[in-house]
Protein backbone atom coordinates (compact mmCIF):
# COMPACT_ATOMS: atom_id res chain seq x y z
CA UNK A 1 0.00 0.00 0.00
CA UNK A 2 1.22 3.41 -1.03
CA UNK A 3 1.66 6.03 1.66
CA UNK A 4 -0.39 9.27 1.62
CA UNK A 5 3.17 11.46 1.44
CA UNK A 6 4.38 8.87 -1.38
CA UNK A 7 1.31 9.79 -3.64
CA UNK A 8 1.25 13.44 -2.64
CA UNK A 9 4.88 13.68 -3.91
CA UNK A 10 4.27 11.40 -7.30
CA UNK A 11 2.76 12.19 -10.59
CA UNK A 12 -0.75 10.76 -9.86
CA UNK A 13 -0.95 13.48 -7.05
CA UNK A 14 -0.66 16.19 -10.35
CA UNK A 15 -3.27 14.13 -12.23
CA UNK A 16 -5.56 13.74 -9.09
CA UNK A 17 -5.21 17.51 -8.86
CA UNK A 18 -6.07 18.59 -12.42
CA UNK A 19 -9.06 16.20 -12.31
CA UNK A 20 -10.08 18.19 -9.16
CA UNK A 21 -9.54 21.50 -10.90
CA UNK A 22 -11.80 20.38 -13.83
CA UNK A 23 -14.74 19.64 -11.22
CA UNK A 24 -14.35 22.40 -9.38
CA UNK A 25 -14.72 24.78 -12.86
CA UNK A 26 -17.82 22.12 -13.47
CA UNK A 27 -19.12 23.42 -9.57
CA UNK A 28 -18.76 26.71 -10.40
CA UNK A 29 -20.58 26.90 -13.59
CA UNK A 30 -23.38 24.96 -12.21
CA UNK A 31 -22.94 27.42 -8.95
CA UNK A 32 -24.00 30.44 -11.91
CA UNK A 33 -27.24 28.65 -12.92
CA UNK A 34 -28.02 27.59 -8.92
CA UNK A 35 -31.98 28.95 -8.42
CA UNK A 36 -31.77 28.33 -4.46
CA UNK A 37 -30.54 29.10 -1.91
CA UNK A 38 -29.91 25.45 -0.65
CA UNK A 39 -28.26 24.51 -4.34
CA UNK A 40 -26.00 27.12 -3.84
CA UNK A 41 -25.24 26.40 -0.23
CA UNK A 42 -24.60 22.41 -1.68
CA UNK A 43 -22.37 23.29 -4.45
CA UNK A 44 -20.35 25.80 -2.44
CA UNK A 45 -19.61 22.60 -0.02
CA UNK A 46 -18.80 20.67 -2.66
CA UNK A 47 -16.05 22.86 -3.83
CA UNK A 48 -15.06 23.73 -0.32
CA UNK A 49 -14.22 19.94 -0.13
CA UNK A 50 -12.42 19.80 -3.80
CA UNK A 51 -10.33 22.96 -2.62
CA UNK A 52 -9.20 20.48 0.86
CA UNK A 53 -8.41 17.96 -1.01
CA UNK A 54 -6.19 20.53 -3.35
CA UNK A 55 -4.60 21.68 -0.09
CA UNK A 56 -3.46 18.01 1.12
CA UNK A 57 0.27 18.07 -0.45
CA UNK A 58 0.78 21.22 1.53
CA UNK A 59 -0.98 20.19 4.63
CA UNK A 60 1.42 16.65 4.80
CA UNK A 61 4.12 18.29 4.06
CA UNK A 62 3.68 21.45 6.33
CA UNK A 63 3.37 18.58 9.29
CA UNK A 64 6.73 16.97 8.80
CA UNK A 65 8.77 19.96 9.25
Amino acid sequence: MVSLKQFVLSQAYHDFKEYLEEQIKLLHTSLEMARSVEDVHRLQGQIYSLRRLQSMREDLLKKDK
